[in-house]
């Protein structure tokens, strides 16, 4: 019994000076100067959408100057609350450390396709799902899908594209062309291959090849990956075999089981 007091009472008196370490270390950091802001963006390329000296900008206009201002001034939780929330940025972490650096931690959103629509306004979707605008910085090299498109920037600037497929109550084309995209860019041969999708008058997903001059009509994205399958049996036993890539202008996967060409 009194082993078991004992043991109960280290342990008591362990949590304690734990707990006395963790106050002291916050009253120190409360007490300690900003002396730097370390920020660091992770980006999936070369480029950066938001830049360092953005992300500093958009910082002291909320806070101020924050070099200098002790830490318990500063409000990390609202500044990575602010960085969270920009358009460019999928995820922010602020903190501040003991020897007076405001440490800041971005990852970038990664834009897979760029819609352009009907009014010829331009934004991205991301891998994730959200609608990304364009940055003054860089532009990403990515597919384009143009055409019939009457979805605006504004409607659903807030809203994931990709919770929105299985929705029976959207009738917008965006999660259609988020799944399209997502498809292509995962098939290394069909991310080289298609340059471009255009959306004609009857709302089909025309594929713009890189090779060959046809128009590639996939319809919607329905069963959409029986449908490159078959275009791959026929580029790989029909084309390739016989070398007559421009004997045709159109192809056709709307229809399940086959393949309609139309020859020039």
């Amino acid at each position: 019994m009194l082993k078991k007091i004992l043991y109960i009472t280290g342990w008591v008196v362990l949590l304690g000076g734990v707990m006395s370490l963790l106050g002291f270390a916050e009253v120190k950091r409360n007490a300690t100067l900003c002396k730097m802001v370390d920020i660091r963006i992770m980006q999936h390329d070369s480029d950066f959408y938001i830049t360092p000296n953005e992300v500093r900008k958009l910082i002291e206009e909320q806070q101020g100057d924050v070099v200098g201002k002790s830490m318990d001034k500063i409000n990390v939780h609202k500044i990575e609350q602010m960085l969270g929330n920009n358009p460019f940025i999928a995820d922010a972490e602020v903190y501040a450390t003991l020897d007076g650096n405001l440490e800041v931690r971005l990852v970038q959103k990664k834009p897979i396709v760029r819609i352009i629509n009907n009014d010829d306004e331009s934004f991205y979707i991301d891998s994730a799902g959200s609608i990304v605008p364009l940055s003054n910085n860089y532009a990403p090299k990515v597919l384009i899908v143009n055409g019939n498109i009457n979805e605006p920037y504004s409607m659903y600037n807030t809203r994931n594209v990709k919770q929105m497929i299985h929705d029976t109550s959207v009738h917008s084309l965006l999660p259609g062309i988020y799944k399209l995209a997502t498809y292509i860019r995962k098939n290394t041969f069909w991310n080289s291959q298609v340059t471009q999708v255009y959306i004609d008058t009857a709302r089909d997903f025309c594929l713009v090849p890189r090779v060959g001059n046809q128009r590639i009509i996939l319809g919607d994205t329905t069963n959409m990956e029986q449908k490159f399958n078959r275009l791959w049996v026929l580029y790989h036993n029909g084309l390739t075999a016989t070398g007559k890539w421009n004997d045709y202008t159109t192809i056709n996967l709307k229809f399940n089981h086959q393949i309609v060409c139309t020859k020039k």
